[in-house]
């Protein structure tokens, strides 16, 4: 089935909202050059490594409210020691500590620029609110919104990060697009809860077949350019 139009389709939507890491942040190349500054972690099997801290780290936060730099950490440390690695808590602190300065894609600064242009922006991030605000400030852009784990003291995929930029922003979920890199901790969840979703799909990963006729992208630029701006 072909998308709709999405200009078209958005015509009423005043704002729109995003994820920032992996979306507008490089969360890839940031993780991966933070890992790689580590010692103890010289020679490690770097793919097992980040498969075993992501799965490590969703059962962190499936747990009590923590802030995501103590989980970014832990999970780290959690997956070195399945290697017989031993990361030192200073040394979890800093790499968690180097999220704030993770580049940005190639194309975040200038879309969203034009995507300002014409609409509210709004981030919704499971980070804590000094680290997102640390990833942002090189953008000439205002944004109207930051909802941050720290706020709402709950991570996506639960609702809270949603029903947060909803009450800020004063609209309701038709008024609303929201634009993210991950399916697991936006787009199904925003999907479910009737807001309109883009998937930008940086990494070139195969379509789900439920996501259609959801509108999928490979990066900001080419979102811009659907939108009109």
């Amino acid at each position: 089935m072909t998308p709709p139009n999405l200009a078209q389709a958005c015509a009423k939507v005043q704002a729109l909202s995003f994820d920032c890491y992996g979306t507008i942040i490089d969360w890839d190349a940031g993780i991966r050059g933070a890992l790689g500054s580590i010692e103890a972690l010289a020679g490690c099997d770097l793919e097992r490594l980040l498969e075993e801290r992501e799965r490590l780290e969703y059962a962190l936060l499936a747990a009590s409210y923590r802030p995501y730099g103590e989980v970014l950490g832990e999970s780290m440390g959690q997956a070195a020691a399945e290697q017989g690695r031993k990361v030192s808590p200073a040394e979890q602190r800093d790499f968690a500590a180097s999220m704030g300065r993770w580049p940005a894609f190639a194309d975040s600064a200038e879309a969203l620029k034009r995507l300002g242009s014409r609409f509210r922006l709004a981030l919704l991030s499971n980070v804590e609110s000094a680290t997102l605000q640390q990833s942002i400030a090189a953008f000439d852009t205002p944004f109207a919104e930051l909802v941050t784990a720290e706020d709402v003291r709950s991570y996506k995929p639960a609702m809270p990060h949603f029903e947060a930029a909803l009450e800020r922003l004063q609209l309701s979920s038709d008024q609303m697009l929201h634009v993210a890199g991950s399916l697991y901790h936006d787009i199904r969840p925003a999907t479910q809860a009737g807001w309109r979703t883009v998937w930008i799909n940086r990494r070139g990963d195969p379509i789900p077949s439920d996501l259609d006729p959801a509108w999928v992208f490979p990066d900001l630029g080419n979102l811009a350019l659907a939108l009109g701006c």
